[in-house]
């Protein structure tokens, strides 16, 4: 059995078709996930489904309890999450009609577009070669400041659309530093910068590309999702 159309269709529209975990939007690439699996008699209903996106949902039914490695999404936990993720869709409704909603969301707007400002660490993201050139290190610390202050409930959006984009925006900026960790090194003598160490060019040349090509890649990724989410809060909230 499955869920039926009416219990489908109420449960997209109650999460505005974005995933109850990680917020993102997910268009037609979505799935309704028994929070109680059917093999332990869960029922197609309204209150055991929960939206997830395609990730998402392959994170959840991954668990192995006989090969236990991490932590498993409980049931309780699950719904905790649709339900927080139900009432921030009900609360903005797509587009914000209250106007102490639109102006808590012109705040955090402006926070982020402080945090992340477009003339200082976008606009380095935009043009930096990661391709064996140094790099000053300090042109990345608006990155880890805005991971920081993401961690704060306060600094969450009341209107879905730009919360997704911002949860979005999230996740790239930790890929990004994750690799810029695990993949430069500080250079000789000059603590405050570091590269992708230029001599693997030659002697690692595959390495070498396949770390500066993600780079560039992710770079590019940060700079489009924040570009979609100042558009899209200059439009939603009125702002300039």
């Amino acid at each position: 059995m499955s869920f039926s159309p009416i219990v489908a269709e109420q449960a997209l529209v109650a999460c505005g078709r974005h995933c109850c975990l990680c917020h993102n939007f997910c268009g037609t690439k979505i799935e309704l996930h028994h929070i109680t699996q059917q093999a332990d008699e869960g029922e197609d209903t309204f209150d055991n489904c929960i939206p997830l996106c395609l990730n998402c949902h392959a994170e959840v039914k991954a668990y192995n309890p006989h090969h236990p490695k991490g932590r498993q999404f409980t049931e309780t936990e699950l719904k905790a999450h649709r339900d927080n993720w139900y009432q921030q869709v009900i609360k903005s409704g797509g587009i914000i009609t209250r106007p102490e909603y639109t102006e808590m969301d012109r705040k955090l707007f402006d926070k982020i577009r402080t945090t992340l400002s477009s003339d200082d660490a976008i606009r380095f993201l935009r043009n930096n070669n990661y391709a064996g050139f140094s790099f000053e290190r300090s042109k990345h610390y608006q990155l880890y400041e805005f991971m920081h202050k993401c961690v704060n409930p306060e600094f969450e959006f009341i209107d879905a659309d730009l919360e997704s984009l911002k949860v979005q925006l999230l996740g790239k900026i930790n890929e990004f530093t994750n690799v810029i960790s695990l993949n430069t090194f500080t250079v000789e003598g000059n603590t405050e910068y570091s590269w992708v160490i230029p001599d693997w060019e030659f002697e690692q040349p595959e390495r070498f590309w396949e770390i500066v090509n993600n780079l560039h890649s992710l770079a590019q990724d940060i700079c489009d999702t924040y570009d979609n989410l100042i558009r899209l809060g200059r439009r939603k909230l009125g702002v300039s």
